[in-house]
């Protein structure tokens, strides 16, 4: 069996044991599981459908970045498995963390993790180095994956999260990090050499570096826009349900 098709497997049993666990909760909102579900497609388009070209073309090699990073990681944690895995079992949430786990756990820690794991992987030889060996090129995407979940997790689904901000705070949350995550796809797309020798060679290496970078700037945007709109609407949905039953309560 190929690592694509191991892969594929793989993520098909994930999505049946969401699925299961789904149906052993009840009132487990059909959303979630589309969304986990579609999260799951997500990664398997990334790293299966467009694996062969991501040795071939930058740009289709921030295509399968982008996907992870801003469409797969946001959907799973939308689909709130941890919440769904604790409900589906009877437990609870455990008791206090460490100091340490709970630092690696802080909000301001996954708003951190993906723009910092963005810069790393890209302006340092890990890049270089994950095109030339296939173990490390598989381990860039777990890590990208986590600390896209680790940036999303505070503000998006239902699973627990110590300090998770309010409503403002979840907006300041995202609009802030705008900057910093576009800082890669500008640099990219501005640079005036090829970066990478695995793809220095083809004769539109340039152009296709900088197709690259915009995917990864304005396509970075526009997703972290479109989930600014999205977690602002919950928010005042949430806020308009509890108002509203406040009002029957004291009606």
């Amino acid at each position: 069996m190929t690592g694509e098709a191991l892969l594929a497997a793989e993520l098909a049993g994930l999505a049946v044991a969401y699925v299961v666990a789904a149906r052993r909760v009840r009132s487990w909102p059909a959303a979630r599981t589309a969304a986990f579900v579609l999260g799951l497609g997500a990664i398997a388009v990334a790293l299966v459908v467009l694996d062969a070209a991501a040795h071939r073309r930058l740009s289709a090699h921030m295509v399968q970045h982008l996907l992870l990073a801003f469409v797969a990681a946001p959907l799973l944690v939308a689909g709130s498995p941890v919440a769904l895995a604790l409900r589906a079992t009877g437990l609870r949430a455990g008791r206090r963390p460490t100091a340490a786990v709970a630092a690696i756990a802080h909000p301001v820690a996954g708003w951190a993790a993906l723009p910092l794991v963005m810069a790393l992987t890209h302006f340092t030889g890990i890049y270089e180095l994950a095109l030339e060996h296939p173990a490390v090129h598989a381990g860039e995407h777990v890590v990208y994956l986590l600390a896209a979940i680790a940036f999303w997790r505070p503000v998006i689904g239902a699973d627990p999260v110590r300090h998770r901000p309010g409503a403002i705070g979840r907006l300041l949350y995202l609009a802030l990090a705008a900057g910093p995550l576009a800082i890669v796809g500008v640099a990219m797309s501005s640079s005036t050499r090829p970066w990478y020798a695995a793809y220095a060679r083809r004769p539109d290496a340039l152009a296709d570096q900088h197709a690259a970078g915009a995917i990864m700037w304005v396509g970075g945007g526009v997703a972290l826009a479109v989930l600014v709109m999205v977690t602002t609407w919950a928010a005042v949905e949430r806020e308009h349900r509890r108002r509203v039953a406040y009002e029957e309560a004291i009606g």
